[in-house]
C-alpha cells in the first residue's frame, strides 16, 4: 500500500524485506547500556553549610553501594563544594545535590557549574537540595523552587503523577511513605514537569506554617536547563528512606535519566501488565502481549495479517493498513512504547472516525520516527513527537534504534498533551486561534474534520515500515 498520513519516502516493494526486517528488530534485543559503555560518572556533593542532615553519611553508603550493583553509576563523594571547577566539572556526567547553605563557591565556580549544565551535564537535586544558595539567584531557577519549611514529618499518601517517567514507573498511581514532607517556594508548575506531589487528603491542612494558598505541593519533578537535564526529588530525609528499595529505584533512575541513558527505566519483565495501583486507577490494557483483541483494521472486521503479535508487542511485518482500537474513546491517558528500526516511520492517532477518508483525515497525530534516518526528522515540526505537520516538540528524546521509547498522550476535552521518555514535549488546544491558524498553514487546511471529532478509535499507523508497541495502556477521562 501507499504510505498514508505523510510525505511518502520510499515504498519497499517486496513484503519479504519487510517481514525479515521486523523479525530481526523485534528478535534481538537492545543490549543493556551498561554492557556498551562504561557506567556514568556521577559527583555527590553531600556538604551542608548549614543544618546537617543526620542522615548523610548513610546516604552516602546506600547510594555508592546501589550505584555500584546498577552497573550505569559510579558515585564519587565529596564534601567540599570548593573543589567544584569547569575542569572537575568535565569529568563528571552528573552532580547530585544532598546540601544546605551557602556553599563555598566562588562567581566563577557558580557560572563554570551553569554553564556545564546548559552544555549537557546533569544536576539532580535531593531532599535539602532546595535549601541551598539562596544568595545565588539563578539556583531556584536551576534546581526548580526553594525550600519554604517542612509542615509535616509523618508517613503520608504520595501521588504520582506521571507514571510513565523511569524514576516513577515501578510506583504504581500511588504509595505510602514516612517522611519530611517539603514545601517550595518560587516554583510553579510552568516551569517543571511534575513526577510525585503531597495528596493533601493524607495530612493535617490545618498545620502551621503552611504557606501555599493553592494546596500544590509537589515532591519531584524535572525540567530541562538549555542542552542539559535537571531532577529532583524532595524526598530522603530519613534512613528508613534510603533503605527502601521503592525510594533507591526512584533515585537511579532518575539520575539515569538525567544523564541520558537510553536503558533508564527498562523493565521488560514489566511488560504488558497492570499493576495493583494501576488497575485501582482506572487503566485496562490494550494489548496483553499475546492477544490483538482490542483492534481491528481500519474500516475492516479483523485484524489484518500485516499486523501481528511478536515476542509481546504488537509489530507491523506486512502490508496491513492502519490499526484501530475496537472501542472509542473521548477523554482519556495513553502510554505506549514504541520502537523502529533505521528510517522508520509510523504514529498514533487519536479521535479517528472511519470515514472515506484514512484515519489522518480526522485524528491528530503522536509523530513517531527515526529522526536521524529520516527526512521528516529534518524539521521539528515532522519529527518524532510532533503533532504532524503542526505543532513542533520541544526538542528530541528519542533513544537510538531498536531502544524502546516510552510515550504518553493526554486528551482532555480541547486539551492535548505529547510526553515521551520522561519529558512533556508540547501541549495545545483544539480549536484555539492558535490551533487554527497553525492548522490553516498545514496541509490539514482543507480536511473539514481533521481534529474536529469529540471521541473516535485510537490508530496505529502502517507508513510501510516495520515498527513495534507494547505496554499499550489507557484509562478514560470522562464518563463514557
Amino acid at each position: 500500500m501507499t504510505p498514508t498520513g505523510k510525505g511518502c519516502g520510499i515504498v519497499r516493494h517486496a513484503d519479504l524485506f519487510i517481514v525479515l526486517a521486523a523479525a530481526l528488530m523485534l528478535s534481538a534485543s537492545p543490549a543493556p547500556a551498561a554492557a556498551q559503555t562504561a557506567p556514568a560518572r556521577i559527583l555527590y556533593l553531600t556538604q551542608s553549610a548549614a543544618f546537617a542532615h543526620p542522615v548523610l553519611p548513610h546516604s552516602e553508603a546506600v547510594f555508592t553501594r546501589i550505584a555500584k550493583e546498577s552497573g550505569r553509576l559510579d558515585v564519587t563523594v565529596s564534601r567540599d563544594a570548593s573543589t567544584l571547577s569547569a575542569g572537575t566539572l568535565a569529568e563528571y556526567d552528573a552532580v547530585v545535590f544532598f546540601t544546605t547553605g551557602e556553599l563555598p563557591m566562588d562567581g566563577a565556580q557558580k557560572a563554570a557549574l551553569l554553564a556545564w549544565v546548559r552544555g549537557g551535564g546533569a544536576f539532580v537535586g535531593v531532599h535539602s537540595a532546595t535549601d541551598t544558595f539562596y544568595e545565588w539567584p539563578e539556583y531556584p531557577a536551576l534546581i526548580g523552587g526553594y525550600f519554604d519549611g517542612h509542615p509535616w514529618h509523618q508517613e503520608v499518601t504520595v501521588r504520582v503523577e506521571d507514571g510513565q517517567h523511569p524514576a516513577t514507573r515501578h510506583l504504581g498511581g500511588s504509595f505510602r511513605i514516612h517522611d519530611e514532607i517539603y514545601q517550595h517556594r518560587e516554583w510553579s508548575r510552568g516551569n517543571v514537569d511534575v513526577l510525585l506531589s503531597l495528596d493533601v487528603g493524607s495530612v493535617d491542612m490545618n498545620a502551621r506554617n503552611i504557606r501555599r494558598d493553592d494546596r500544590d505541593f509537589a515532591l519531584a519533578w524535572t525540567r530541562e536547563e538549555g542542552a542539559g537535564r535537571v531532577f529532583y526529588t524532595a524526598l530522603g530525609h530519613r534512613p528508613e528512606v534510603w533503605d527502601d528499595p521503592r525510594f533507591q529505584t526512584h533515585l537511579l533512575r532518575g539520575v539515569e535519566w538525567a544523564v541520558g541513558d537510553p536503558a533508564a527505566g527498562a523493565d521488560d519483565t514489566a511488560a504488558n501488565t497492570l499493576t495493583d495501583e494501576e488497575r485501582a486507577d482506572g487503566w485496562k490494557l490494550l494489548f496483553d502481549g499475546g492477544s490483538l483483541a482490542a483492534w481491528r483494521g481500519y474500516r475492516r472486521d479483523g485484524v489484518p495479517d500485516g499486523w501481528q503479535a511478536v515476542d509481546g508487542a504488537i509489530a507491523r511485518v506486512g502490508r496491513g493498513g492502519d490499526l484501530i482500537t475496537v472501542e472509542q474513546f473521548a477523554d482519556f491517558e495513553l502510554r505506549f512504547d514504541w520502537k523502529v528500526e533505521e528510517a522508520g516511520n509510523s504514529g498514533v492517532m487519536f479521535r479517528v472516525a472511519e470515514g472515506d477518508g484514512p484515519p489522518w483525515h480526522t485524528g491528530p497525530e503522536f509523530q513517531l520516527l527515526h529522526n536521524a534516518g529520516h527526512r521528516d526528522g529534518r524539521a521539528p515540526i515532522t519529527s518524532a513527537g510532533s503533532n504532524y505537520a503542526v505543532h513542533p516538540p520541544a526538542r528530541d528524546v528519542t533513544r537510538p534504534v531498536g531502544a524502546w521509547n516510552t510515550a504518553r498522550l493526554v486528551v482532555r476535552g480541547a486539551h492535548v498533551e505529547h510526553w515521551m521518555n520522561g519529558g512533556k514535549l508540547l501541549e495545545y488546544e483544539l480549536d484555539s486561534p492558535d490551533w487554527e491558524r497553525r492548522r490553516m498553514a498545514s496541509k490539514f487546511a482543507s480536511i473539514a474534520r481533521y481534529g474536529r471529532e469529540p471521541r473516535g478509535h485510537i490508530a496505529l499507523q502502517d507508513h510501510g515500515d516495520p515498527v513495534a508497541f507494547r505496554n499499550i495502556k489507557i484509562r478514560r477521562l470522562d464518563a463514557n
